[in-house]
C-alpha cells in the first residue's frame, strides 16, 4: 500500500485535538501500566483571552472509571481535553499521567489515549487498511475480529468487495452510525488504556446514539473512559459526572446521587428523556 506512509502520519494527528505547531519538552515514556490521570490545579486561558476559560480544576480519574464532563457550549470542555491530551500547556497547574506530565508524554500518547470525536477519521482506501491504523501490525484475522466486535461484520461481508470495500473520502460510504463504528474497531485494535469520547454521537439520531454508546461502553469496559456531551443521553454509564460552567465544576458526583440530590441536573435529564419537569 503505498499511500500508507501519509494515512500513517494522518492518523497520528487523530490524537491531536489541536493542530498547532509546538516545542516539545524533553520526553520520556511509561514504564507500567496506566493507573491515575490527576488533573492538579489546572488553569488555563487563552493569550488573547481576559478570562479563564478552565479556572484551578483537579481531578483524579483511575483506570477503569469512567467521567461524563458535562456542560453547554463554550464553557471550556474542549479546552479542557486539549489540556487532558497535552495539546495546550496550562497557564497553571498540571495533568499527570502516573505521576509524570502529560507534556513529557507526547511521543507515546497514542499509547495512552485513543479518541472517538464527532468526525471518525477515515480515508479513502480500504476497510481493512483503515481499521488497520490502529494497529499496523495487527493480522487480518485481528481487524476482521474489531469488525465483528462493533457489529459491522454481516454489512461488511455483505458488499461486492467485502473487507476491500474503498470507505470513500471521510468515509462517505458508510451512514454515520458505521463511521463511527469503524473507528471504534479501530481504538479497539489501538488498544490505549484512556479513551476521549469527544461528542462522538452529536449528529446522530437518537436511536443510532442509544446503540452507540451502548455498544461503545461495552466493548470498552475495562478502559478508563473520559467522555464529553453537552447531554445527559447515557449517562448511566459513567460512575462519575462534572458539570463544567464558567471554569468550574459546579455539579459533580455520581449520576443516580446527582439526581436525587441536585433539582438542575434532574431537571436536565428528565428533558432528555422527554419527562416533563417538576
Amino acid at each position: 500500500m503505498s499511500e500508507w506512509p501519509v494515512y500513517r502520519r494522518s492518523i497520528e494527528r487523530v490524537n491531536q485535538l489541536d493542530q498547532g505547531e509546538r516545542k516539545l519538552p524533553d520526553q520520556t515514556k511509561l514504564d507500567e501500566s496506566f493507573s491515575e490521570l490527576a488533573i492538579d490545579h489546572l488553569t488555563f486561558r487563552y493569550p488573547e483571552g481576559d478570562r479563564n476559560v478552565v479556572d484551578d480544576i483537579s481531578l483524579t480519574v483511575h483506570a477503569g472509571e469512567k467521567i461524563a464532563l458535562l456542560g453547554p457550549s463554550g464553557t471550556g470542555k474542549s479546552t479542557l481535553l486539549k489540556l487532558i491530551v497535552g495539546d495546550l500547556n496550562p497557564v497553571d497547574g498540571k495533568v499527570l499521567i502516573n505521576g509524570k506530565p502529560v507534556s513529557n508524554l507526547q511521543k507515546v500518547r497514542s499509547e495512552i489515549f485513543g479518541i472517538l470525536d464527532q468526525q471518525p477519521y477515515l480515508f479513502n482506501t480500504t476497510v481493512m487498511n483503515n481499521v488497520r491504523l490502529g494497529n499496523p501490525n495487527a493480522s487480518d484475522d485481528e481487524v476482521k475480529a474489531a469488525l465483528a466486535a462493533v457489529g459491522l461484520k454481516d454489512l461488511i461481508e455483505s458488499l461486492p468487495e467485502q473487507y476491500d470495500t474503498h470507505v470513500q473520502e471521510a468515509g462517505k460510504r458508510f451512514s454515520g452510525g458505521e463511521r463511527q463504528r469503524l473507528s471504534l474497531a479501530r481504538i479497539l485494535l489501538q488498544d490505549a488504556p484512556v479513551i476521549i469520547l469527544d461528542e462522538p454521537t452529536v449528529s446522530l439520531d437518537p436511536i443510532t446514539e442509544k446503540k452507540l454508546l451502548d455498544q461503545v461502553f461495552k466493548l470498552l469496559k475495562d478502559k478508563t473512559i473520559i467522555w464529553v456531551t453537552h447531554h445527559l443521553a447515557g449517562i448511566g454509564h459513567v460512575d462519575q459526572v462534572r458539570f463544567l460552567e464558567s471554569g468550574h465544576f459546579d455539579m459533580q458526583g455520581a449520576p443516580r446521587k446527582l439526581y436525587r440530590e441536585e433539582p438542575r441536573f434532574r431537571q436536565l435529564y428528565d428533558l432528555d428523556k422527554g419527562k416533563p419537569s417538576d
